[in-house]
Order: C-alpha cells, then sequence, then structure tokens
C-alpha cells in the first residue's frame, strides 16, 4: 500500500540533492561516468568509487569536505554482479542510481545518523515503527546514537557480524570501518522477529534502504586495524528500493522509475504485464538490460569482445534472446526502447539527449548482427544439450561453450541462462582454460596505470610532501627541491651510480605528466649552481593524485639525495612536437564531427612527439573521399593560422559554452578549456600549440575499426607529416621508372596492369578448370562403394583447382574421404572432404588437413566436412599423406 503523498522518484532525487546541499551545506556533485577513473573496475559499481582517491589521501577533499551525489551504478560483472536475479527478485538491476552524502574528515557518526533519520522520517514521511537499523555488533557508539537520536527502541536496532556490517577496505590494505544500515518493514511482526533471528531482515520483507559507512580504522598489510586520524562518511540509498517503498509496490519495476519501460515493452510485443506469468521475468529483463546499454553508451560505450565493451555486448544479446524465445519479437526491437529510456531520465542526464542517435544507431546495428547469428548458434547448443541427455550428461563441457562465445558470439552468461533452463550446469573451469590466451589482451591493458589501492606509497608520500605544482605550461626550466626518491618501490635518500633506475618526487616541475592520452615530457636534472657534474635523464613522467612521478634515470655526478635542489629542463623539442600532435588530435576530432556529425565522441587517444593516434565512435569506415574532406579541413585551419585561447571556467559554464568533454574523463569543479576559433574547442589539460601555424601539416597515415563500432586515425603533423609526403613522392617516382612512364600517368599504367592481371588469372582459372575435369575423370574411377577413400598428389596444382577437384568428386559420389595434395608456387596444399556418414564415425577433415599441414611446416584446419591447409615445405608431401593413410586405417580397414 502506498505512502500518503506518494513521491515520484524524480522527486526523491530533487529532495535528497536539496536535503543535503541547501539544510547541511553539502556540494552537490553530478553523477560520474559509468566509465570509472579506476583502471581496476569495469563499471561504476558504487556511489563512493568516485571518491576513492580522496578516502584514500592520494587526493585532497573538496571545500567544504561534504558532497552529496545522485551517482548512476551498474552491477553486471564479477563478484558484485546482480545479473542472474534481475527480474526474479524485487530489487535487483543492471544500473540504478545510488544516493549518498559523503564526508571527508569532516562530520561523523552523530550528524551522519541525525541526517539520515530526518530524511527518511521527515522528507519522506516514512512511519518511525516500521524501521529498523542494523549495525556492527562491536559498534556500541551507533547503537546508543540510533536510540538516543531515532528514539528507535534497542530491540529493533540489530547488532550482525562483520561479514554484514563491516566495510573494507577495498583493496589489502587502506580505510575501513562499521556499517549500518536502515530497513523498513512492509508487514506485520512474524513469529520469529529480527530482535531474534537477524537473518529474518534479509527477507523480501524487510527491505534495506540505506547503508551508512563509518571509516574509522585503516587496516595495514598484516591485517592490523588502527584509528584513522581523520574519520570519513560514506552512504548509500538505491533509488529504486526507496521508490518501491514509498510507491508501496511490490517489486521495483512497478515504480515509476521502470514501469514506463516494462509497458513500452508490454506494447510492442503485444503482451500485457502480469506478476506470475511466463513472460513476467522476460518483460523485466528487457526493460532493466535497455535501461543499462542506453546509460552505458551514452557514456562512450561500444559493444566487443573485450573489457566494458563485452559486458554491453552481453547484455544487450540476453536482452535479444529472451525477447525473442519468450514475447515474440522476430526482428529488432531494442533500439525502439531507447526513446522511452530518454524520455524518462534525460532532465538529470542530458547525455541521454545529447548523444541519443549514437545510441538508437548502436543498438539497432548491434541487434541486427545478432540476430544473424542467434538462430544458428542456439541450434549448435540445442543439438550439444540433445546428445549430453541422450548420454546422460548434465554438465556442458568447456569446450563446447567456448565454441558458442568464439564461433557464434555467445556470451557466456547467455549459454548458461539457455542451459539452466533446460536443467544443466557448465564447465565454468573447462570455458576459462579455454579463454585464457584471448585473456592475455584484457591484462596488458593494465599497463603502467597501477591500481588506486595498490598506491599506498604515493599516498602516504602526498600526505607528507605535499602534492607538486606544475609550472609547464609558462616554461620549460624550474628549479626545484627533491622531496622524495623511489628505487624498486622503496624510499631511499640518496641515488647514485651509472644507470640507475629511479623515480623523483619534486615540489615544482615543469614536466608534463602522461594524461588524456598524451605522454609525459622528456628531459634532464641538473645542479643549480652551474656545475654540471650531476646529470639525471628524466624518461617519462607519471601522475598519481597531485604527485607528479618522474621516471629517471642517474647517469653521472657524486649523487642526487632528498632535499637537494635541482634544475628540471624539459626537452623543448620533444614537447613542441608533442604539443604539435596533441593540438592536431583536437583539429582531428572537430573536422569529425563538421563532416559526420555531432555523435562522432572519442574513444581513445595516445599522443607522442613521434605522431598520434585518435579513437573514436562510428559504426562504419570512412570513404576515400570523407578521410580527403577531413584531411583538407584540418590543413585549411592550420593554413588560417587560428591563435589558442586558454581559460579556466566552472564545469557547467564549460558545458554551457559548448566545449566538448572526453567521456569517462574525471573532471574537477574548474577545467581549461582550449579553443581554436570555430574550428574546435576542447576540456583540456595537455600542452597545445600558440598559433595553428606551428603545425605546419597534418597527414592522415592510416584508417580502419580496432573493435565494433569504434574506429582509429592515425596522423602525423609538422615535420613527421612533411617526412611522409616526401616519402610518398619518392615511391612515385620509384613507380614511374618502373613503369618508364611519367608521374602523372603511373595511376593509369597501374590500373591498365591490374586489369591486364586480372584477364590472365580468369584465363588460367579456365585452364585449371579443364585440366581438373581430365583429373576427375581418372580419379571417379577410384571411388567406389568398396573403396570409398582417396588419398592423392596432384603436382602443380595450387589449393583453389584442389578445391574445385575435391568438390566436384564429393557431389558425384556417395560416401566418401578425399584428400587431395598439390605443390603448385612451392608450396604444399592441403584439401579433404568427407561425407556426413564418416563424420560420425570420427573421421573430421579439418583434422586431417591440419596433421598433413604439420608436416609439411604449417597449418590450417576448417569444417568436418570440408577443409583446407597449406605448408612451407612441399618436398615432404608424400610423408604427410602417407600420415593421413595411417590415421584412416583404424577406421576405414
Amino acid at each position: 500500500m502506498a505512502l500518503s503523498g506518494t513521491l515520484s522518484g524524480a522527486t526523491i532525487r530533487e529532495k535528497f540533492i536539496r536535503f543535503f546541499a541547501e539544510q547541511y551545506g553539502h556540494k552537490h556533485q553530478p553523477s560520474a561516468s559509468l566509465v570509472p577513473s579506476n583502471p581496476t573496475v569495469l563499471l561504476t559499481p558504487a556511489g563512493m568509487l568516485p571518491f576513492v582517491p580522496i578516502f584514500l589521501g592520494i587526493e585532497p577533499p573538496p571545500n567544504p569536505p561534504r558532497v552529496v551525489s545522485v551517482q548512476k551504478c551498474a552491477r553486471v560483472s564479477g563478484k558484485a554482479s546482480d545479473l542472474e536475479f534481475v527480474g526474479r527478485t524485487p530489487r535487483h538491476h543492471t544500473f540504478f542510481e545510488m544516493l549518498g552524502n559523503f564526508s571527508f574528515g569532516d562530520y561523523f557518526k552523530k550528524e551522519a545518523i541525525t541526517c539520515a533519520w530526518q530524511f527518511v522520517t521527515g522528507e519522506l514521511g516514512l512511519p518511525r515503527e516500521k524501521l529498523w537499523v542494523t549495525v556492527f555488533q562491536d559498534d556500541d557508539e551507533a547503537r546508543q546514537l540510533w536510540h538516543e537520536i531515532a528514539g528507535i527502541p534497542l530491540n529493533q536496532i540489530i547488532g550482525r557480524g562483520e561479514k554484514d556490517n563491516f566495510w573494507g577496505p577495498p583493496g589489502p590494505t587502506g580505510p575501513c570501518g562499521p556499517c549500518s544500515e536502515i530497513f523498513y518493514d512492509r508487514g506485520g511482526l512474524p513469529a520469529g522477529s529480527p530482535e531474534s533471528n537477524p537473518d529474518l531482515l534479509d527477507e523480501d520483507r524487510f527491505v534495506e534502504i540505506w547503508n551508512l559507512v563509518f571509516m574509522q580504522l585503516f587496516q595495514d598489510e598484516a591485517g592490523k586495524r588502527t584509528p584513522l586520524e581523520h574519520k570519513n562518511v560514506d552512504t548509500g540509498m538505491g533509488l529504486e528500493r526507496i521508490a518501491m517503498v514509498i510507491q508501496g509496490k511490490d517489486n521495483t519495476f512497478e515504480t515509476d522509475l521502470l514501469f514506463p519501460l516494462v509497458d513500452q515493452v508490454s506494447k510492442l510485443c503485444k503482451i500485457p504485464y502480469k506478476q506470475g506469468e511466463n513472460t513476467d521475468v522476460a518483460l523485466k529483463i528487457v526493460a532493466d538490460h535497455i535501461r543499462c546499454i542506453s546509460f552505458a553508451v551514452a557514456d562512450g560505450i561500444t559493444p566487443s569482445n573485450e573489457g566494458r565493451g563485452y559486458i554491453i555486448r552481453m547484455l544487450l544479446r540476453r536482452a535479444v534472446r529472451y525477447g525473442k524465445k519468450y514475447l515474440g519479437f522476430q526482428e529488432p526491437f531494442l533500439y525502439q526502447l531507447v526513446a522511452t529510456v530518454r524520455n524518462h531520465y534525460q532532465n538529470p542526464y542530458e547525455e541521454l539527449r545529447t548523444r541519443y542517435d549514437r545510441i538508437v544507431e548502436t543498438v539497432k546495428l548491434e541487434e541486427k548482427r545478432f540476430l544473424e547469428t542467434l538462430e544458428r548458434g542456439s541450434k549448435i547448443l540445442d543439438e550439444t544439450l540433445e546428445r549430453l541427455k541422450a548420454e546422460g550428461v548434465q554438465t556442458v563441457p568447456g569446450d563446447d561453450v567456448f565454441k558458442l562465445y568464439d564461433t557464434y558470439g555467445f556470451p557466456l552468461e547467455l549459454t548458461h541462462d539457455i542451459a539452466r533452463e533446460e536443467g544443466f550446469a557448465i564447465d565454468q573451469d573447462g570455458f576459462e582454460a579455454a579463454l585464457e590466451a584471448q585473456r592475455n589482451k584484457a591484462r596488458s591493458a593494465r599497463g603502467k596505470g597501477e591500481a588506486i589501492v595498490k598506491d599506498q606509497l604515493y599516498s602516504e608520500l602526498l600526505s607528507r610532501v605535499g602534492g607538486t605544482q606544475f609550472v609547464g605550461y609558462e616554461t620549460l626550466s624550474a628549479t626545484a627541491t627533491v622531496k622524495a626518491l623511489i628505487v624498486d618501490g622503496e624510499e631511499v635518500q640518496k641515488v647514485a651510480g651509472t644507470n640507475q633506475p629511479f623515480q623523483a618526487i619534486l615540489d615544482i616541475t615543469p614536466f608534463y605528466a602522461e594524461s588524456g592520452g598524451q605522454v609525459g615530457d622528456r628531459g634532464s636534472f641538473s645542479s643549480d649552481n652551474g656545475y654540471q657534474g650531476l646529470t639525471v635523464v628524466v624518461n617519462d613522467v607519471t601522475k598519481v593524485g597531485d604527485l607528479f612521478v618522474h621516471h629517471c634515470l642517474y647517469d653521472q655526478g657524486e649523487g642526487l639525495s632528498v632535499g637537494d635542489t635541482i634544475v628540471a629542463h624539459v626537452d623543448p623539442v620533444a614537447r613542441q612536437q608533442a604539443a604539435i600532435h596533441h593540438t592536431a588530435t583536437h583539429l582531428l576530432q572537430g573536422a569529425l564531427r563538421n563532416i559526420l556529425g555531432d555523435s562522432i565522441t572519442q574513444a581513445g587517444s595516445q599522443v607522442s612527439p613521434d605522431g598520434a593516434r585518435f579513437d573514436f565512435t562510428f559504426n562504419r569506415g570512412l570513404k576515400s573521399d570523407e578521410l580527403a574532406r577531413v584531411e583538407y579541413l584540418i590543413n585549411k585551419w592550420i593554413q588560417e593560422n587560428i591563435a589558442r585561447n586558454a581559460e579556466v571556467l566552472p564545469i557547467e559554464a564549460a558545458r554551457q559554452s559548448g566545449a566538448i568533454l572526453m567521456t569517462g574523463e574525471k573532471y574537477g569543479d574548474e577545467v581549461r578549456v582550449i579553443s581554436y576559433g570555430e574550428a574546435s574547442k576542447e576540456l583540456c589539460g595537455g600542452t597545445h600549440v600558440q598559433q595553428l601555424g606551428e603545425i605546419a601539416l597534418v597527414k592522415i597515415v592510416s584508417e580502419g575499426a580496432i573493435a565494433s563500432g569504434v574506429r582509429r586515425i592515425e596522423i602525423v603533423a609538422g615535420e613527421k607529416a612533411y617526412r611522409q609526403f616526401k616519402q610518398l613522392e619518392l615511391d612515385m617516382r620509384d613507380m614511374a621508372e618502373l613503369l618508364k612512364s611519367p608521374t602523372k600517368e603511373v595511376p593509369g599504367k597501374v590500373q591498365k596492369l591490374v586489369d591486364e592481371l586480372k584477364s590472365r588469372e580468369k584465363t588460367i582459372r579456365g585452364l585449371e578448370e579443364k585440366l581438373a575435369l581430365q583429373e576427375i575423370k581418372g580419379l571417379q574411377a577410384r571411388l567406389t562403394p568398396e573403396h570409398p577413400v582417396l588419398v592423392h598428389f596432384l603436382k602443380d596444382y595450387s589449393v583453389d583447382g584442389l578445391k574445385l577437384i575435391a568438390e566436384k568428386l564429393a557431389k558425384a559420389c556417395g560416401p566418401h574421404v578425399i584428400v587431395l595434395a598439390g605443390d603448385a608456387d612451392q608450396k604444399a596444399a592441403f584439401v579433404a572432404s568427407v561425407s556426413e556418414d564418416y563424420v560420425k564415425q570420427g573421421i573430421k577433415a579439418g583434422e586431417l588437413v591440419k596433421q598433413a599441414a604439420q608436416i609439411c611446416d604449417g597449418g590450417g584446419g576448417g569444417k568436418p566436412n570440408f577443409a583446407q591447409a597449406g605448408g612451407k615445405n612441399p618436398t615432404r608431401i608424400q610423408d604427410a599423406l602417407k600420415a593421413v593413410e595411417t590415421m584412416l586405417n583404424p577406421v576405414l580397414r
């Protein structure tokens, strides 16, 4: 039953922000992206994640040190995944909004409990007698505060253990502490109440609505916990859950936050929503998944086969499969629901409106691709399950699961869903073993960016020596004091010895630290007294919070010690070349958006003194004329020599000015906006040229796909671009000499040669076919029901000729096993054809040619019925064919 004066989800969201901002002086922090800055997390799972660097002391707290936020969250992978529960419980989702208030060394338990109680009882009007509270079993302070401040009877304050009511640390070490949860009782007291059985609070009747975490301890590597000097508060309340309670609904899908989506799915499939029906779960899963997908794509995530892109692809394919099997959808339909997500969420999340076209296009394309393979993959899985049933096996082997994933694009979770519906488990370990090779790429993505939770050394340094002052926009040389030295992860007081690698922290630096895709500066340290006895080479600079970490190599001198005064010199040539290429990427993005439309969003970049690459979202390759127009527009702006304008603006003012924000990037209250007239306007902390004329020239080197829906353009600028053009000119001259014609006639001559080559290839194919027909007559006579096996070598035949002969023989014969070999172009070639009845006996064409090719220093394979392979060593073809005959003897004797 709904409470009197029922509040909408939007009103609850607004009330929460206003309550903490206006009544208790919290700064409102807009939601961070679903793409977290922490490289160890794929999607933002909680409201506190954007503030982890502050809790760890790596970044300073804001002013004032208290914040209120409504954070977009997703829990779809890892231990925190809620995927399997979506649609089957009243309150689980892949995407949700987390309301939270945070204190960074400011207020603590008393104030946090006071605020929470005032909000739920005063602002939301929840009946006091319906509220229960849990505390950590040893936290007598919290227990007493709830009793004194809220007047909650002690028998409604339940003590629980560390598993339920203790948070953290976020890694092996770090801040942690007890937590306190507020539960709402949706019914009368049962026979056994939570007072005597705390586990009853986990049932659907008692809904957890708010969790208050009190970070008051620090856990070291030995597991010892000591009090923190500055205590913090982190709270989280799920908007969907509290809306369910306020609106008196049986589940979150019936609240005004989600029911419009459920209803729209129902209208599209013409199946009414009704709890308990078979279609109930499917309607909820589709509604939940399209909401998560829409927010993720709006934040720049593109469906792919790895990382967070894999998660979104898996969600989309899962929703399509449920829609097809249970709701009767046969054509793409998910994209039609994006408008409903936009209409109900665009006010607090404008990215759903500004990137609407891209979301629709991405979802529609991904749906279409998957529907093309779904039927075939489902058939393969059905056949596998039928075979396993006949064998009395209840677990799908890992190899079969991986084949569905790798060949048919079936996410593991989708195979698991289908198998579970038929009463099967899956071999998770076997799947992981088969997938191990593909995981190497994902592991390498960690690179230099170590996890925040492992940066405890830097956290301690920051609190002890303070952050580094960056002066590199104004100067390339600065006098600085050495604040810390690190060798092999340990602090040292002095560094000496030729070629000794180490890291240095300075109080001031002119070195730009790797950020936003731009590599760190290179340069050197020297003595400050003019004596050049000390030389330190700086190879790279990275940034951890406000610390600039200089990656150095000791060259010569009597040593470098903590407290020394040195002069830091940035390599001016490398800096200028990096600035040229960085600015060129700004122009590239501006030109792409100008020519292809504003739906283009940056998906990554890398800038160095030697070149740049720019990744962006787009669902097709660029045509040659489009690339030419992009390159022309960039160089046109360079010729206009537009001056740079750099200004620091509040983040909202920067948004309003039309500056482009990088999706997933974390921005502060004030941001640096770099603009070049109408050509480009971006939020960027990198280095840039003063006038576009300094770039001189830009050349596009390549364009291609790096993932589904993500393209990459590589460019060179300045002197590098000139060299590129010069090399092209030299190549053209060399070609002209070979063709013995003027340079301007080279394209026509090349086209003529290509046409002649195609004509000759056609003639050769015709002759090969005639020769093949003659060969077939003799070979066909050797294939009879009594002798259905043919293993034969054909001199001077290529793989194409062998395929032609094998295909025609297979059509003319009944049951057969055909293996042909050829040696055209001084290479070994193998083709095999196996009829279905012999495939069932265990003879597979792919295995036959693979074995033969390996003997000839090659490889290959294919389907059980037909396969081809090749090798580098044709002298061993006869040995290979003998090995094939040996493989066939046990089966065909």
